[in-house]
């Protein structure tokens, strides 16, 4: 999945690929646990995660903003886990015991 992201972030990738596997792990962990489902189900959850850990890379620097202006240009920024776990769970990919 690493070179995957990586290839998916082309030029926004920074060369930092501990950073870049530490997220992944994170993401992978968290989306397991919301999931219900153990390590050799990670493939079902590919997409969300994938989606999730580019997110959370790309906004490294302004983890704590929800929105910013500067030089008439906004952005709002989107709680990365909290749609993954939407997703996880609108999609079908929660296991309920």
């Amino acid at each position: 999945m690493l070179e995957e992201i990586k290839k998916d972030l082309a030029d926004n990738y920074r060369e930092d690929e501990d950073v870049l596997q530490s997220i992944i792990d994170e993401v992978t962990a968290d989306a397991l646990s919301i999931s219900n489902r153990n390590t050799s189900e990670v493939k079902v959850l590919k997409s969300e995660i994938k989606k999730c850990v580019i997110t959370i890379y790309l906004q490294r620097g302004s983890e704590d903003a929800k929105s910013r202006s500067e030089s008439g240009v906004n952005s709002t920024y989107i709680d990365a886990k909290e749609e993954m776990r939407n997703n996880i769970i609108k999609n079908g990919k929660r296991v309920i015991f």
